[in-house]
């Protein structure tokens, strides 16, 4: 969960050149509803980012699949500004999750419901596909009304700990588990928001399995630092420099930044019990 910057670009410049890309009838559809759909990208930007109640442009049916077809159907424009939106190296790990690579867009209100934002950047959001998969049509929460999940362009991630895991040795295995802590003076709209995009996104088991298959990785190292010496604190200090690096780089809910914490206050995990994690090589 994180912030990223917009793309500099002319949300109208965009909708033009792919309006004029586009083979006739739709073309004449689009530039149709031209001051239609501008008006939208208006009140979009004027509402961040609370976006989640707009009304839907009043399009005609086919109107709407003109503006659906913009963006399921590749133009040339259209090709260019996926490649802008993606290509960004400070987009390069899906702000949804922190996980993977955004390797599609997300359409933040739908295509679907909204049509009229099918083209506009300020809505096309970089995502891995997980999220994009999981994330689907929803907007706000029936029993709330807060908006499901954030807007990684415009909501700011609060600066303060959020994001909590527990980890404890059971049997010879690492169990870890992540979850949301309200800290004072974070009011209850913000965490239902925190804590509604924690859970349709599956955060928690996701950030368990991936913390788990990162540690994997990490044994040699942790091996060398506990050394034939067995140095329990040089291993906690080695966590806590790791911890200290991800928070540096990307704030104090990162979720491997708290993974790391976790584990250097471990006494078990830190006096060998890290080989829990280490990775089994399957004889061919």
């Amino acid at each position: 969960m994180r912030t990223i910057p917009l793309l500099a670009v002319d949300a109208t410049d965009v909708f033009d050149e792919i309006a004029a890309a586009k083979h006739q009838p739709r073309r004449g559809r689009m530039q149709a509803v031209r001051a239609v759909v501008l008006a939208a990208y208006q009140g979009y930007e004027d509402a961040v980012p609370e976006v989640g109640g707009l009304d839907e442009a009043q399009l005609t049916g086919p109107q709407k699949e003109a503006m659906r077809h913009a963006f399921t159907v590749e133009t040339e424009p259209m090709t260019a500004l996926r490649g802008d939106l993606l290509k960004r190296i400070s987009v390069a790990r899906c702000p949804f999750c922190g996980i993977s690579e955004s390797s599609t867009l997300d359409h933040y209100l739908p295509k679907e419901q909204y049509p009229e934002f099918s083209v506009f950047p300020q809505n096309l959001v970089p995502s891995c596909a997980v999220c994009n998969t999981r994330k689907r049509d929803g907007i706000l929460d029936e029993g709330t009304n807060v908006r499901m999940f954030l807007h990684p362009c415009y909501d700011m991630i609060p600066d303060v700990a959020f994001l909590a895991v527990r980890a404890r040795m059971e049997a010879d295995a690492l169990i870890l588990s992540y979850r949301l802590t309200r800290p004072a003076g974070m009011s209850l709209q913000t965490f239902q928001h925190l804590r509604s995009h924690f859970k349709e996104l599956n955060l928690a088991d996701r950030y368990r399995r991936m913390g788990l298959e990162h540690l994997g990785g990490q044994y040699p190292a942790l091996r060398r630092a506990f050394g034939s010496a067995e140095d329990a604190e040089r291993v906690a200090e080695k966590l806590i420099e790791g911890a200290d690096d991800f928070e540096e780089v990307s704030g104090p809910n990162y979720w491997l930044a708290k993974l790391y914490r976790a584990l250097a206050g471990n006494e078990d995990f830190c006096d060998g019990g890290f080989e829990a994690v280490r990775v089994q090589v399957q004889p061919h």
